[in-house]
């Protein structure tokens, strides 16, 4: 009896200390439990009175705005507060984890990101201190999101894209060379006035009257093969853009073939003009211009101090392929009335081809916004020799047919800028939307290839002679600018 009654001495001393002790005692703010088991929305508390464990630093606005006191591992978790995470930064820091909520939000505190992905980005932090713009984003696209998994950290990478390519061509051709030579220089006239309705009369016709400022649509494909640790082949192909613009005058209404052309002077040499190319009803031209392009560069992958940024650099070989046709039709009639049994006709193309073979630098750069949606720039540009060939062909009632060709290698320059953005639809595939700007110097344009001079030496003798002065121009440049868009695909 001794015995139990000391047990029960020290028993009661110990339920007297503990209710003494408020600093210690839980108290439950509210109702133990609910009815029905709902639980409320503020959750229940099993906070501590006094001091918390880990009080929030002088960059707090308060434990409320840490989440301190916010449950058990909920809303900053215990002992995981702003004194532990933010080390006098401002509460809500998305690398701190301080004020996200939550037990990831605590453990993010600790690892200094997200406590899945590290601060890569993923959805359970909304994004991560590795992206560039905040989480907030992810949750304002909703469902219209991008897949996210990869995260903001993710290297630009694809196996195989296909999608369509569209250019403007954005640059006028020089003109057409004509009869005229400058006594002093020896260097013939250029001209872009094609013929006029009456002897030097009226212009009607020029090859400002062709717009090539409009979009042309062709292919686009890409492939790669990884060679190494952050090294690929990349293998590239794009064109079949083709222009084909034409315009034409007829005097057919006035019953009278006026129209005279650069040929003759416009009807001055000789007078009157030539019986083929002048006093015609018709006379049109035609433009026709063609691009293809096929390269394959080794690149290397490089990480940046920015885990939201990537790029890589490149080198490699490039053929670029443009041809282009200018052609001049005029038609008239033997007794000057347009009556189609006694056609005089006359048919003049000049046909030029470059191909550009050379050796290219260049490289990309990518940041990703937010998991899943990448902003990317890159560019290429590269020295060529350029194999450049012009073939002129004519045919007419009063020329059995007559054919001249040149061909002449120069020194020729491209440079490409692309810039970019990736949306990512799912694990294998995303979509992809680009500007384009092409520059190609140093080339055979056909209109400034085309030649006018000294064309009567070619009638009846089947070839062009030396008084025709045959020439190849290789100093014009060209300027695409366009769009593109398409998908990647990744294994």
């Amino acid at each position: 009896m001794r015995m139990l009654s000391g047990r029960m001495h020290w028993l009661t001393v110990g339920l007297a200390l503990l209710v003494s002790a408020q600093g210690f005692a839980t108290k439950v703010h509210g109702q133990y439990g609910t009815p029905d088991g709902v639980v409320p929305a503020g959750g229940l508390s099993y906070a501590m009175e006094g001091p918390p464990p880990a009080g929030c630093d002088s960059g707090c606005s308060g434990c409320s705005s840490c989440g301190l006191g916010g449950g058990l591992g909920l809303g900053g978790g215990l002992g995981m507060g702003c004194g532990m995470g933010c080390g006098g930064a401002a509460c809500g820091n998305p690398a701190c984890g301080c004020g996200s909520g939550g037990l990831l939000g605590g453990l993010g505190g600790l690892g200094g990101g997200c406590g899945f992905c590290g601060g890569r980005g993923c959805m359970a932090c909304g994004g991560g201190s590795c992206c560039l713009l905040p989480g907030r984003l992810m949750q304002l696209l909703g469902p219209l999101g991008p897949y996210s998994e990869g995260g903001c950290g993710g290297q630009r990478w694809f196996d195989i894209y296909a999608g369509t390519i569209g250019f403007k061509r954005t640059s006028n051709f020089g003109g057409v060379s004509s009869i005229v030579q400058n006594n002093v220089t020896g260097a013939f006239d250029r001209t872009t006035l094609i013929s006029t309705d009456g002897i030097a009369g009226t212009p009607a016709l020029s090859t400002t009257s062709l717009d090539l400022d409009k979009m042309r649509y062709g292919l686009e494909l890409i492939a790669n093969l990884q060679t190494g640790p952050g090294a690929n082949l990349e293998a590239r192909y794009f064109g079949l853009n083709n222009w084909e613009v034409s315009n034409s005058v007829n005097t057919i209404g006035t019953g009278n073939p006026t129209l005279y052309s650069l040929f003759s002077l416009y009807g001055t040499a000789p007078p009157n003009g030539f019986d083929d190319t002048d006093r015609s009803f018709i006379h049109s031209i035609s433009y026709n211009s063609e691009i293809h392009n096929g390269e394959v560069n080794y690149r290397r992958r490089f990480a940046t101090p920015f885990c939201w940024a990537n790029g890589s650099w490149l080198m490699g070989v490039r053929y670029f392929d443009l041809d282009e046709r200018f052609g001049f039709a005029a038609t008239g009639s033997q007794n000057n009335t347009f009556t189609f049994n006694q056609l005089r006709y006359f048919n003049y193309d000049t046909f030029t081809r470059n191909q550009l073979t050379g050796f290219q630098i260049g490289g990309d750069y990518w940041i990703n916004l937010v998991p899943g949606i990448s902003l990317g720039v890159e560019n290429k540009a590269g020295i060529f020799g350029n194999h450049a060939e012009v073939e002129s062909i004519a045919s007419a009632n009063s020329i059995p047919g007559a054919r001249e060709h040149l061909q002449d290698g120069k020194t020729a320059y491209l440079a490409e800028l692309v810039a970019s953005v990736v949306y990512r639809l799912n694990y294998s595939w995303s979509v992809k939307a680009s500007y384009n700007l092409l520059y190609v110097d140093n080339v055979a344009l056909a209109p400034e290839n085309f030649n006018a001079r000294d064309f009567n030496n070619a009638l009846g003798s089947g070839a062009f002679t030396g008084a025709r002065f045959p020439f190849i121009e290789t100093d014009g440049e060209v300027t695409y600018q366009g769009w593109s868009i398409g998908g990647e695909w990744l294994y």
